[in-house]
């Protein structure tokens, strides 16, 4: 019988309804309970006083049930030091109870500098925000010590701290695992052994659904190179429409395979030279028939019915799109921004172009990303200016950047402009800050701030971008008339913050750890 559980029954009913009956105890026990309640006091105050004290004393006598488990190994010893001065630990259970993420990259980033690892009761919280976080999962390892890789044995959701690359495989994920487990396994194995990784999906494709077989052919993407050819060229006539695309696309992927070669081959004779005003231009024209050899290179003969393309144009952009980008301005001798130019002059623009900027999302090339970004329309063709800026060199894409910053704060106001910034997780000039810094305070201190809610979102990451020596300055000339009061809580954050930051650049370690 639980003395406890037996009056907390007979006091769910209500003394008035029905008094308990406080049964005496043998022992010790019953001493301590009439002392705590003589028999004079009321008897609401006696169950109350009772419940108290056999809770205190049920947790001073409670024994552990014995496990038949043998004991967990011991720790091994830390051979790197952990981070004991006071300030960073402070500083890290803010950040990794409060965030942002990029300051959580950033202090990881930080410790693993410093050659330390992350002090033990710091363990529990970084471990769980990356187990939330998979960016933050690779930037944890290096410091999580022996006793985070200890301690993530005993729990499922922090398995991924033991499969880093220099992890041993568990090849019960391949054979037992989920299509995730299955996932990371195999993507983990085709970076340490790329021929390895393509055998064992090679033996396990027939016994796949097309939704499986997706999802562990993407994985090929790891390490791609011109090995893995003739597994992919033999996957083109796969049942699945998706597969079939994806294998096309990883086969475009590189530029001398026998696919690509055969989509040259195709292409090549739709282009011709006419002269015009005693020059040579070049000019396109589209296949006139769907080849009786297409569909092996997965050439879809019949467009959706939302597709805008007509029927040869959709032709000519499934083929344009898997030539390298390299090969245009070989063979026409133009440059991207020409080619661009002369495109949109083609009856065929909107599909070249099309093919093109998805060329661009696979290839990530600079030179063509900076000629889309110099139009202002493109036919049939609607880009993400952020997504291009994200293919230039970090030091080029400020100057874009801050070309959009007038646009976006007239359509949809500066925070959506300020949180594509903080997503690229490029680290920003001094000079740059200061421009987009300028640019805020002049918003909180209007009326369109207020309205802004998406601002006070990406502030706090964007000052994770900023350089630490300009953090102080940062925290100067907001405006604190009380129309601005709206904007106290942000600035609040945004002053731990950088007091965080700031704290990420000292050494980690202290001499007389506390």
């Amino acid at each position: 019988m639980n003395p406890l559980h037996d009056l907390a029954t007979q006091a769910l009913l209500g003394s008035e309804r029905r008094p308990p009956v406080l049964t005496p105890l043998p022992g010790a026990v019953d001493d301590l309970l009439d002392a705590a309640s003589p028999s004079e006091t009321a008897l609401e105050i006696r169950v109350l006083r009772r419940a108290g004290v056999l809770a205190a004393c049920a947790d001073a006598g409670y024994v552990p049930a014995a496990g038949g488990a043998e004991p967990p190994p011991l720790c091994e010893a830390e051979s790197l030091l952990a981070a004991t001065d006071p300030q960073w630990r402070a500083a890290l259970v803010e950040i990794f109870q409060d965030g942002p993420d990029l300051l959580q990259r950033e202090a990881l980033r930080q410790l693993a500098e410093y050659g330390a690892v992350l002090p033990p009761k710091i363990l529990p919280l970084a471990l769980t925000a990356a187990s939330k976080t998979p960016a933050l999962q690779a930037l944890l390892r290096p410091v999580l010590g022996q006793r985070g890789r200890w301690l993530a044995r005993f729990n499922p959701d922090w398995a991924y701290a033991l499969s880093g690359d220099d992890a041993e495989l568990d090849f019960s994920l391949w054979e037992r695992g989920t299509l995730e487990a299955r996932k990371a396994f195999l993507r983990q194995l085709r970076r340490r052994d790329p021929a390895a990784a393509r055998t064992t999906l090679e033996t396990a494709l027939t016994e796949l659904d097309a939704r499986e077989r997706l999802t562990l052919l993407e994985q090929l993407s790891v390490n791609l190179d011109a090995s893995d050819e003739d597994f992919l060229e033999n996957r083109l006539t796969d049942r699945g429409k998706e597969v079939r695309g994806l294998v096309a696309n990883l086969l475009a992927r590189l530029p001398d395979s026998r696919h690509v070669a055969r989509m040259i081959a195709r292409l090549a004779p739709c282009l011709r030279q006419e002269r015009k005003l005693l020059r040579q231009h070049w000019v396109i024209e589209p296949p006139s028939a769907f080849g009786a050899d297409w569909k092996a290179d997965a050439i879809e003969e019949t467009r959706a019915k939302s597709e805008s393309l007509g029927e040869r144009a959709w032709w000519l952009y499934q083929i344009a799109r898997a030539l390298p980008l390299a090969w245009w301005s070989e063979r026409l001798a133009l440059s991207p921004a020409e080619l661009i130019g002369w495109a949109k002059k083609s009856d065929w623009s909107e599909a070249l172009l099309r093919a093109w900027h998805d060329a661009l999302t696979r290839e990530r090339n600079p030179v063509w990303a900076a000629a889309f970004l110099g139009e202002t329309k493109l036919p049939g063709l609607t880009v993400d200016p952020f997504a291009l800026i994200d293919h230039l060199p970090p030091a080029e894409r400020e100057s874009y950047w801050l070309r959009l910053l007038n646009k976006s704060a007239r359509r949809s106001g500066v925070g959506e402009w300020l949180g594509r910034i903080s997503q690229s997780g490029t680290p920003c000039s001094a000079e740059f800050a200061r421009q987009v810094l300028q640019h805020v305070r002049a918003t909180v201190a209007s009326d369109a701030g207020k309205w802004d809610y998406s601002l006070r979102q990406a502030l706090p990451d964007f000052i994770c971008l900023m350089p630490v020596a300009l953090l102080d300055e940062t925290l100067q000339h907001w405006p604190v008339e009380p129309e601005a009061q709206y904007f106290s809580e942000t600035l609040a954050r945004l002053i731990a913050i950088a007091e965080r930051r700031k704290t990420l650049y000292r050494p980690p370690t202290s001499r007389n750890p506390s």
